[in-house]
């Protein structure tokens, strides 16, 4: 079973039928160019290339050399033609159904489903009135005008509710909902859902089963600490429930997140050990082929139907066949069936990023890891050899699509996993039978539960020490052209060979040498002298004012951890002796926890009533003062005054009103200190609030505006122009959908200042003081000086 894998040495001299391959790359990407486009285009597609491949028919009988030609042709052609018709005609069925006319009009309506996948608790902070889980469904019937219509369409419900948090796949439910439309083609619409659903059916006997054999697990686990409590049943069984967001992020950032999503690795080691079991037996070739897939069954059950573990259900399916038919190297022919058969199957696969991270992890593996390590066992060990192997091909094969998710190549992802390979096998093989022992008996399972525990924490402590290693990765572009070019390069190192090959690595050793050398001397972000810097988290805000000794006043954190923890990162930033939070929107204060995770911080200001809200509730928790700003208060952090203009005590008006306004000042300590520096702090705050500071005697002139609340339409003239700025900068999301920032607003700005920077556009954006004035670096290139006051 491991040759199917790559990792079997007896398979190392197997030649590879590459001839799947190419129809397999050409289902998935005719699926995937398909899916947003209508159906009458998939069709389109579909009897174009039906008709090119019935034209290269005849050329098949006219000798081995036109067949070497046309064969491998039709064959793609046909699958075009398959991937096309199944993308069309499920697209067509999910958009001329009910369910998207419901979503469409938005409107409430009764339905039944049939729950595919257990809930899942929603990112972010939760919130009253913020549904808490997202549960993926099927629809059985939607109620239309007083009269059910039968609709099996994939829907996302959001529910909140312990009602909703026990359900698991194949249990029945009828409940009313608001139908919203969503951007997946696929997806028939996400439905709100209020209060506990009507009625629910029973689950089937399997997944009865496999929800008490994780439940029982979750429970054995219970008395471990953490990371292990929830770490365990990650690694497990893909169940994430107990596992902490700290570690989630330790994992990511060493490249060991597929530990935490159950793929072929888990599946190979546990049908590995039935294999080895059975043949140690001697058991028959049938009986060895059974006891495989009845623990592929079982581990599907276990651990869900998740893209990666269907894709490695079908490899392990397909393996035991090659198994039985005597055949047990063809590793990329059953790859590449795989993916054939579950892209037409499923199309939706073909956008799934777990199912490309799976698909292309084991497919370098199977290309690359047997020359590898047959090069490399001259010179080391054979078992570090296949170690180091299998680790660097998966990585090597994974990262185009990775920089698309984390903006980095990562380094520290190859050590990190070769450390932590040698208990990933032990954990999962112990874990699994303290699983089993659970069933019987849980009080015996809670003792034994610390074997593979001790195994489980020598994996997070690689990656929490991998998170700590700095420059762990080298940012990069993470978008399709990044992609593309990181391919091209890695390509170009793998087609390499001899002189040429060392001849490039010596080039990029140098060029990664000398450019790890310039940085280090001197860095080039953050530029010297920067005194503020608006960080781009996407549609939120998130500034960030320099205190000196990598220390800095944050004001808001923006809703996404990654963005705001990247951004403080890059500007060197390990304390925070001051957090402002303008007021409670999830796009201002849902990344705190992520702050307090990697960061000392000493005090926070929010506006009354904040304490009582979910975020004031993490900051007590982890011992952070909170204290609330009113209109009058003065702070001090470092270099910076702070006075708090907004809002008055015993305010009234939407949250949005009631931002903490506050005017910041840099006060020079000495003759050689920088220049001062004034930046208005604004939040979310819209006319009625802008009117009132407009109108008042406050001062409200300065060098840096923040824009209030994204640039949206909702601002003051007279309120932009008592500011007077001399720079403008805009926190706001690419492509959001609120419209920001609003082309009314843009305009008022360009009247007050030529200086108008956006994070959308800029990317993280810093100003300092140099000797021509006001100094703006972007991110993504942007003017060197800003005009002067």
């Amino acid at each position: 079973m491991a040759s199917w894998l790559g990792t079997d040495a007896a398979g190392l001299g197997q030649p590879r039928d590459l001839r799947l391959l190419p129809p397999a790359v050409a289902t998935w990407l005719t699926a995937l160019l398909l899916l947003d486009a209508p159906s009458p285009v998939a069709v389109g597609v579909a009897v174009g290339a039906g008709c090119c491949a019935l034209l290269l028919l005849p050329f098949l009988r006219h000798g081995a050399a036109a067949e070497a030609v046309t064969a491998p042709l039709a064959a793609v052609l046909a699958c075009v033609c398959a991937a096309a018709l199944v993308v069309g005609a499920r697209v067509g069925t999910v958009r001329a159904g009910p369910v998207t006319a419901l979503a469409e009009q938005e409107r409430r309506a009764e339905f039944a489903a049939e729950i595919t996948l257990d809930p899942r608790l929603r990112e972010g902070i939760l919130r009253p009135g913020r549904a808490e889980y997202v549960i993926e469904a099927r629809t059985t019937w939607v109620q239309v005008d007083g009269r059910r219509v039968a609709a099996r369409v994939p829907v996302v419900l959001l529910a909140s509710g312990e009602e909703w948090r026990r359900l698991l796949p194949s249990r029945q439910v009828r409940a009313t909902g608001a139908f919203l439309a969503t951007d997946d083609s696929l997806t028939g619409a996400l439905i709100a859902v209020r209060g506990p659903p009507h009625e629910v059916g029973p689950p089937t006997a399997a997944h009865a089963f496999a929800g008490l054999a994780r439940e029982r697990l979750r429970e054995a686990c219970a008395s471990l600490p953490q990371p292990e409590r929830g770490l365990l049943p990650a690694l497990l069984v893909g169940d994430t429930s107990e596992l902490r967001p700290e570690t989630a992020e330790d994992f990511r950032a060493t490249g060991m997140t597929h530990l935490l999503t159950v793929s072929g690795s888990n599946l190979a080691i546990m049908t590995g050990a039935v294999l080895g079991l059975a043949r140690w037996l001697r058991s028959p070739t049938w009986c060895t082929v059974l006891g495989g897939a009845a623990m592929i069954v079982v581990f599907v059950l276990l651990a869900r139907p998740e893209p990666s573990v269907v894709r490695a259900a079908c490899m392990g399916g397909i393996a035991l066949l090659a198994l039985a038919l005597g055949r047990p190297h063809a590793g990329i022919a059953a790859l590449s069936a795989t993916v054939i058969g579950l892209v037409l199957f499923e199309p939706s696969l073909a956008d799934s990023y777990g199912f490309a991270l799976s698909v292309l992890a084991t497919g370098g593996i199977l290309l690359l890891t047997p020359g590898w390590t047959r090069s490399w066992s001259r010179r080391m060990p054979h078992s570090l050899a296949e170690a180091v192997a299998v680790a660097l091909a998966a990585h090597v094969a994974c990262s185009p699509v990775l920089v698309l998710l984390s903006s980095e190549v990562s380094w520290v992802a190859i050590p990190a996993n070769v450390a932590a390979a040698p208990l990933v096998g032990t954990a999962t093989v112990l874990g699994f039978c303290v699983a089993v022992v659970a069933l019987v008996s849980p009080p015996v399972a809670a003792v034994l539960i610390g074997f593979p525990g001790l195994a489980v924490s020598w994996i997070a402590a690689v990656a929490e020490a991998g998170a700590l290693v700095p420059h762990g990765g080298v940012p990069w572009r993470p978008d399709l052209s990044g992609a593309l070019a990181l391919a091209a390069l890695i390509a170009l190192g793998l087609l390499l060979r001899g002189r040429a090959r060392r001849v490039a690595a010596a080039l990029a050793l140098s060029v990664g040498a000398a450019i790890a050398l310039v940085e280090c001397a001197s860095p080039a972000w953050p530029p010297r002298g920067w005194a503020v810097a608006a960080c781009d988290v996407g549609q939120g805000d998130a500034l960030a004012l320099d205190a000196g000794d990598g220390a800095a006043v944050l004001v808001d954190t923006g809703q996404d951890p990654g963005a705001v923890d990247g951004c403080l990162d890059r500007l060197g930033v390990r304390e925070v002796p001051l957090l402002i939070l303008s007021h409670d929107h999830a796009d201002h204060v849902d990344a705190v926890p992520a702050v307090l995770r990697s960061r000392t911080v000493h005090a926070a200001v929010a506006p009354p009533g904040f304490a009582d809200g979910t975020v004031g509730r993490i900051l007590r928790a982890h011992g952070v003062p909170l204290h609330a700003g009113v209109a009058g208060r003065t702070l001090r952090a470092g270099p910076w005054r702070l006075a708090i203009l907004a809002p008055e005590a015993g305010a009234v008006g939407n949250l949005n009103d009631r931002s903490l306004v506050l005017r910041a000042e840099r006060e020079p300590a000495s003759d050689s200190a920088p220049a001062p520096l004034s930046i208005l702090l604004t939040g979310d705050i819209e006319e009625p609030a802008q009117q009132r500071l407009a109108m008042s005697d406050t001062s409200l002139d300065v060098d840096v505006l923040k824009t209030p609340h994204h640039g949206s339409a909702t601002q003051e003239p007279a309120f932009l122009r008592a500011t007077r700025p001399v720079i403008t900068l805009t926190s706001v999301g690419a492509d959001n959908s609120y419209g920001h920032p609003h082309p009314r607003t843009t305009a008022h700005l360009e009247e007050l200042t030529t200086a108008n920077y956006r994070t959308d556009l800029h990317g993280d954006i810093i100003v300092g003081t140099g000797t021509d004035g006001l100094a703006v670096t972007c991110e993504h290139g942007c003017d060197t000086t800003a005009p002067e006051p």
